[in-house]
């Protein structure tokens, strides 16, 4: 790449009331939905296409309440900023013949930026789009003077979720209808080509019965019509070359099976076929413009490139996409894709209150170890919960089997269907975890044994690195300051850990006798009893999802949800209630 946009601006567009966004070479949007992701796709495509459909009064910013901006204030922005690429100075000739108007900051770096404007200020139903230059990208005030650079060098290639090659290929205004429309031969080529039609149309209609009967049928238009041409003719295949592209097809072979056209295959191949010709046509006007000698940067916009895609081919598709031409911005709900992007290239969205917030990992507070265990240990092992609206960390098995049981019993819905993410991890990790988790503006929350040496250590280390004193109670770090199984003892779920246990035996055993001796021998046991059972290895988690139905069971409601359980549940709803109250009325 010659040329590199390094950061976007945004205000007053949908929820992004006032962003600034630095870009990479391919940068990764994540984030839960209606955050803001597609948003701030459609805003590039409104700065560099100025598309009519992506646009409208609508697309104004709304606060929580529902209220409008002031009139004065009704003005879209979309600020742009390109640099020259791989650290060069200044652009390179071609480049700034193309952009014209260069300016330079003050550490001597050459730039070219500017501003797509819409004004709703006026009492008018539509606003003019404006493009302006940018001389100096830190002023408050800015002269207008129009764009004068040639933008269809940079060329913005949009791509949404609903993409399906089978039916970009009906459309000439689709990117592979434009690049089938290109298709073009020379005289003899064509008269050649128009020839070898002509014989397989006639051939094709001379054998078949029933095409020779429906002609003959049809050229009594010819009596009626009193036409001097050829009359009727039928064409199975296209006549002219100028319609080959009407009748396009791709075939797809997969494994041993018979060649079918796209149309007989999944959505999955589809899709994944739509941005492989995306491919092309990038390809294919990069050539157009290196054989012109002519200025070229693309920009691909994509979202979801994971949709309809298994993990694996999410994975390989985002590898593809690194070898497109250009510059790449993709939003993703795909904990795969989030996982083999580096950290540099993650942007998380989040909103707060009615407004976008967008959050940029800055890897240079990390030590290069740090940096492998954010993507080894976080990123690309449990890369869900950078879709998360809160997650639980803890660091026992038994946790991660009872946790989702008793909040299914809280919610009466599944955690992940709350946004919420349940996460196993060794105190050494709470570091890690909270440092990537606070940057990112995503909640977070801690259920700790805290009995252990190791785990009091780790929690501190990280309460503190987050700026929060360790010894003080905190709604969000719930602290047992003993064993799971101890503190259920302590609670008196003494008769629900004996029934978990008799249950659990009694799926090993089949003979009654035996069972019942068992149970009857159980029922006397005493709490250290209860507990040397529970500890001995291998029965920690052999006994959890027994014992967690036990208790959600018991006839005693207020005893369903243990106590320092519920607690922690109910500081996850206080945070996401008042989340959810705050972004009620907002603009999406």
């Amino acid at each position: 790449m010659s040329i590199f946009i390094e950061k976007i601006r945004i205000k007053n567009f949908r929820s992004l009331k006032n962003v600034s966004i630095n870009l990479s070479p391919i940068t990764v949007l994540v984030g839960k939905n209606n955050s803001g992701k597609t948003s701030f796709l459609r805003a590039l495509s409104l700065a560099f296409n100025g598309e009519r459909k992506f646009w409208s009064q609508d697309d104004l910013f709304v606060d929580k309440g529902g209220k409008t901006l002031p009139k004065k204030e009704r003005i879209i922005t979309i600020d742009v900023k390109i640099v020259p690429a791989n650290g060069a100075d200044e652009f390179d000739d071609s480049w700034a013949y193309v952009l014209r108007k260069i300016n330079t900051d003050e550490n001597g770096i050459s730039f070219f930026a500017f501003r797509t404007q819409i004004n709703y200020t006026k009492t008018v139903k539509e606003a003019k789009i404006r493009r302006y230059i940018i001389n100096d990208w830190d002023a408050e005030d800015r002269e207008e003077e129009e764009l004068t650079a040639d933008m269809s060098s940079i060329p913005f290639y949009f791509i949404d979720a609903q993409r399906d090659l089978e039916e970009d290929l009906k459309f000439r205004t689709s990117n592979v209808g434009k690049l089938v429309g290109e298709i073009e031969y020379d005289n003899e080529q064509q008269s050649e080509i128009e020839g070898l039609l002509a014989e397989l149309n006639s051939e094709a209609v001379d054998k078949s019965k029933v095409l020779k009967h429906l002609k003959t049928t049809l050229e009594e238009l010819n009596k009626t019509v009193q036409t001097k041409g050829e009359g009727v003719e039928i064409t199975p295949f296209s006549k002219k070359v100028r319609d080959l592209h009407k009748g396009i097809k791709v075939h797809f072979q997969d494994g041993g099976s018979d060649s079918f056209s796209l149309e007989y295959h999944g959505m999955g191949t589809r899709s994944w076929a739509s941005l492989l010709a995306l491919k092309a046509k990038i390809g294919w006007d990069a050539q157009t413009a290196e054989a012109d000698n002519d200025a070229f940067f693309p920009i691909l916009a994509l979202e979801e490139p994971e949709a309809h895609l298994h993990p694996n081919a999410q994975r390989q598709v985002y590898r593809q996409l690194t070898s497109i031409e250009g510059q790449k911005i993709v939003s993703t709900h795909s904990p795969y894709i989030a996982g083999v992007a580096s950290l540099a290239e993650l942007r998380c969205f989040s909103k707060e209150e009615d407004m976008t917030e967008v959050q940029q990992l800055n890897i240079d507070i990390l030590t290069p170890n740090e940096q492998r265990r954010v993507s080894q240990e976080v990123v690309d092992t449990k890369g869900e919960i950078l879709f998360a609206k809160a997650v639980v960390l803890f660091e026992g098995l038994t946790e991660e089997q009872i946790l989702p049981v008793f909040a299914r019993k809280y919610w009466t819905t599944e955690a992940f269907e709350q946004g919420i993410c349940f996460v196993r991890c060794n105190g050494n990790n709470y570091k890690i975890f909270l440092k990537l988790l606070s940057v990112l503006n995503i909640k977070w929350f801690i259920f700790s044994d805290y009995d252990k040496v190791d785990i009091k250590k780790g929690v501190k280390n990280a309460l503190t690195d987050c700026g929060l004193n360790p010894d003080v109670n905190h709604s969000n770090v719930i602290l047992l300051h003993k064993t799971i199984e101890e503190y259920l003892i302590d609670e008196g779920y003494q008769s629900e850990l004996k029934e978990a246990i008799k249950k659990a035996k009694a799926e090993e055993e089949v003979n009654s006798q035996t069972i019942e001796a068992t149970n009857g021998h159980i029922n006397q046991w005493t709490d250290v009893q209860i507990l040397n059972e529970l500890k001995k290895k291998g029965n920690k988690t052999r006994y959890a999802g027994y014992y967690a139905r036990e208790i959600i069971s018991t006839s005693d409601e207020n005893q369903q949800i243990p106590a320092k359980i519920k607690d922690l549940f109910e500081a996850i709803d206080s945070i996401l209630n008042q989340n959810s109250e705050e972004n009620e009325a907002t603009t999406i």
